[in-house]
């Protein structure tokens, strides 16, 4: 038995068609616009069975489909795993690579980015400040210095001199990268140190390749305290005996925890310029406190010769309980007769210090001025500025700009601000041109509690100084004592 359908078609242009798949078993006819499709179907198969296996066909399909889709994943789920594995395992390696190398040099790669990157941000903000607070007044009676503190330029007559008042509550960025560096330079100093005090080549005398020669002393020598040093003194002269120099390093320890190293560089030049550098780092146990403490110290002059000088000095002095404390003087001068442009000076001092009672308390202070020879006299300004807080932030921060003319005439600036813990700042200053203000403002307070290079930081920086050995209970007598 077969059935025969038949499907009209219409052929219009317009008319909208749904395609069906259909098996054309014979040969469509068209008659009269109308297209004819003669499909058979079997006796044991109906159009509504094929559509039901079209139907399940379909399910199947999307079945197999979303299968083949979660093998996939799968799949890629366990290459992910895979390649996690391998960079688990590479990174591993990598971690353990790191660890073969020595903790210093690891500790001491990681303070070099960080201090990159310090130096980076305080070089901008440098930048910034240069940019935002440069003013210009030429009368003094209209000076442009607000009293929230900024910056400014005033002008004496034909002269203009920079006056920075320091932002209140801002911190000193003019010292954090010199500290940077002298820590950098004082691990620099102990590694030559150590490197010269443990050559071992025994030569005592020579030229070097470049024609200077030299000569060398090596010796230990006991101090009064029992404190027992080893140094080594090599004195030179180069080729064309225009430069001489000389340069001594020593490390010294006693039988308890007293360490010290050390080393003083000096030499001149045919030029007439002569120059001396010391510095030294030292460690042990306070007598009365029973901490142990850690005291670097530097001293750095030179002269050349057309006169020009300058000098620095630094201390710092650190303990276990989390004091410290730390200043610096720098100074320098140039020929008074040379001349010079608008706002610069013959002379320059500035001074800093910082003390922390590691509870919470600090007392930071910071002092720079300038001196002028103009003709017959002298014209000076300066800057300086105060704080003294204590571990419940109270306390009070304080400055003051001035100058001074070379016939007496004064000018001066002060103002200051008052913190008692509640939220609210009391502001007040005056100044000779008759500025005046006294407020109170909402503003929370900031100051260092604590010092951003600490007891533990410096412990852990001097490695070479950790590395002294302790001196021998035998030990006496004295050799070739350097420091008679």
């Amino acid at each position: 038995m077969s059935i025969t359908a038949h499907f009209s078609i219409p052929t219009h242009p317009n008319a909208k068609i749904r395609t069906f798949s259909l098996p054309p078993l014979h040969r469509p006819n068209r008659r009269n616009g109308v297209l004819l499709f003669r499909v058979k179907v079997s006796s044991n198969e109906s159009y509504l069975g094929m559509w039901r296996k079209a139907i399940d066909r379909e399910k199947k399909e999307i079945e197999f489909q979303k299968i083949a889709e979660n093998t996939k994943n799968e799949v890629e789920e366990d290459d992910d795993d895979n390649n996690n594995n391998e960079d688990l395992e590479k990174k591993s390696e990598e971690f353990t690579k790191l660890l073969e190398f020595p903790k210093e040099e690891r500790d001491h790669v990681q303070r070099m980015q960080v201090i990159d990157r310090a130096a980076a941000a305080i070089a901008a903000a440098r930048a910034l400040l240069r940019e935002t607070t440069k003013v210009v007044d030429t009368d003094i009676s209209r000076t442009p210095l607000e009293s929230d503190g900024t910056a400014g330029v005033q002008e004496k007559g034909n002269e203009e001199v920079d006056v920075l008042v320091p932002q209140s509550g801002t911190p000193e960025l003019h010292t954090l990268d010199e500290k940077q560096e002298l820590g950098m330079q004082f691990s620099i100093n102990a590694e030559e140190a150590t490197e010269a005090l443990n050559s071992t080549d025994g030569v005592l005398h020579g030229v070097r390749p470049d024609g200077s020669k030299f000569w060398k002393q090596t010796g230990v020598e006991v101090r009064p305290n029992g404190v027992v040093c080893r140094w080594t003194l090599t004195r030179g002269v180069s080729a064309d005996k225009s430069v001489e120099w000389e340069d001594k390093f020593w490390e010294a320890a006693d039988q308890y925890q007293y360490k010290e190293l050390g080393s003083e560089k000096s030499g001149r030049n045919a030029t007439g310029n002569v120059w001396r550098e010391y510095w030294k780092e030292s460690m042990g146990q306070d007598l009365g406190s029973g901490l142990l403490y850690m005291e670097k110290t530097a001293d750095k002059w030179g002269k050349n010769g057309m006169g020009d000088e300058w000098h620095e000095k630094w201390w710092e002095h650190y303990d276990a309980s989390g004091q410290a404390e730390k200043w610096a003087h720098k100074w320098c001068s140039i020929d008074p007769y040379t001349p010079l442009e608008a706002g610069h000076a013959h002379v320059w001092h500035e001074r800093w210090g910082e003390k922390y009672d590691g509870h919470g308390s600090s007392i930071k202070y910071t002092d720079k001025w300038a001196e002028r020879l103009e003709g017959d006299g002298w014209t000076k300004w300066g800057d300086k500025w105060d704080e003294n807080f204590n571990q419940y932030s109270q306390g009070v921060k304080q400055g003051e700009t001035w100058w001074e003319g070379k016939y007496g005439e004064r000018w001066n600036r002060t103002w200051g601000e008052g913190h008692n813990g509640s939220g609210w700042v009391h502001k007040y200053g005056k100044s000779s041109c008759g500025e005046h203000w006294d407020t109170h403002v909402q503003q929370d307070t900031w100051y260092e509690r604590y010092p951003h290079f600490g007891f533990h930081h410096c412990f852990e920086n001097s490695v070479q100084l950790r590395e002294v050995h302790k001196s021998p209970p035998e030990t006496s007598g004295t050799q070739a004592s350097l420091f008679s």
